[in-house]
């Protein structure tokens, strides 16, 4: 006798429970996280059985909201406020000129006004914003980078208020994994292994990462660093991945014995981003340290401070992401099943950064 699919058990529970009119119309299915601990599931096996399930037409998935009973979501249409809210970490720093100016482009076109607040990169802002949106409660939709979106975040009922009110939410750049929501943004994992094997392309073995701790960003390009290195065989040495918070980060001075401690026999630096790259080379140019004869470096997003300072970094999409970012919540406005998920990839722009050595150098 075949067996039953795993996935079955969720597709009947549900059923059972619209039978017995514990779920009615419009009610939210619990969270797909809920789910799989409730059945002891992968999450792809619950996502699995809710797929089935809205092909039956027996429930409804609206992206960055979640999953309800019936054909429609059951809840009242909100009035049209023509009224979009951005929230971002910063503004007039690096990326975000562009990055915003794309998002306003789009939602100026569409009839949209735009209602910019930034985070600093601070929870405490983050928490401010979100109270004063659901307060006011005039807009119809939000487009948020989150504030450091690595780490344990207090606010995040808040965010599910108001997707429970039918405000669409897309973030950008980074997202919080807890949340089910849609993300515009660089594919973090393969710009950084792209980054690492130019480094190893050109006979580098010891290779450093500096990372942000506190980022979703830096989780995701450790990952990239990680699966270069492991492709091609090559040690991980815990010392040469630096982890740092977004303080240090910023201000590479605060950290520089350390840094060198953990540099040490190195050859080759990938950097958080440009930014990094950039502190990375005032800090070597005070020690007398070479790029590329001594150390090469090897930065991400191909900001004005590569170009400026003549080191490789693999672009990002910046003003094509903020506009992308605008056209799916729009998207999702008018279609609430819209699936406003995008990642971009890039390839590298090669500069005079990256020394080429031979086998027996290092």
């Amino acid at each position: 006798m075949e067996r039953e699919p795993k996935y079955q058990a969720i597709i009947s529970w549900v059923k059972e429970k619209i039978s017995t009119g514990s779920f009615r119309e419009g009610d939210r299915l619990p969270s797909e996280n809920e789910l799989s601990i409730q059945f002891s599931l992968s999450r792809q096996t619950v996502r699995r059985a809710l797929e089935v399930l809205e092909n039956e037409r027996v429930v409804t998935k609206v992206h960055g909201s979640g999953t309800y009973v019936g054909t429609g979501d059951g809840r009242p249409e909100r009035p049209r406020y023509m009224n979009i809210a951005v929230i971002s970490t910063y503004y007039d720093y690096y990326i975000f000129p562009p990055t915003l100016h794309g998002i306003e482009s789009v939602l100026s076109a569409a009839g949209y006004s735009t209602q910019l607040t930034f985070t600093n990169d601070s929870i405490h802002h983050e928490k401010t914003i979100l109270k004063m949106l659901l307060e006011r409660d005039d807009v119809d939709g939000i487009i948020v980078e989150p504030a450091k979106s690595a780490m344990p975040n207090p606010n995040l009922d808040l965010y599910r208020k108001l997707a429970k009110r039918n405000i669409p939410i897309l973030f950008f750049n980074a997202f919080y994994q807890e949340l089910d929501m849609p993300c515009v943004r660089i594919d973090d994992v393969s710009v950084a292994e792209k980054a690492t094997e130019l480094l190893i392309d050109a006979g580098h073995k010891s290779i450093a990462a500096i990372l942000n701790a506190e980022d979703g960003q830096g989780r995701l390009r450790y990952t990239g660093y990680l699966r270069a290195m492991w492709k091609h065989h090559l040690r991980t040495d815990a010392r040469r991945i630096v982890l740092l918070d977004s303080d240090m980060i910023g201000n590479l001075k605060m950290v520089e014995e350390y840094l060198f401690h953990c540099l040490e026999g190195v050859t080759g630096v990938v950097c958080y981003n440009d930014a990094v790259a950039s502190s990375l080379l005032d800090v070597f140019e005070e020690r007398g340290i070479r790029v590329p004869e001594d150390m090469s470096i090897v930065g991400i997003d191909d900001a004005n401070l590569a170009q400026m300072r003549n080191f490789t970094s693999i672009p990002h999409p910046k003003e094509e992401l903020g506009r992308r970012a605008a056209s799916n919540l729009l998207r999702m406005i008018e279609n609430p099943s819209f699936d406003g998920n995008c990642l971009f990839d890039a390839e590298p722009v090669l500069r005079d950064s990256v020394r080429k050595i031979g086998s027996g150098e290092e």
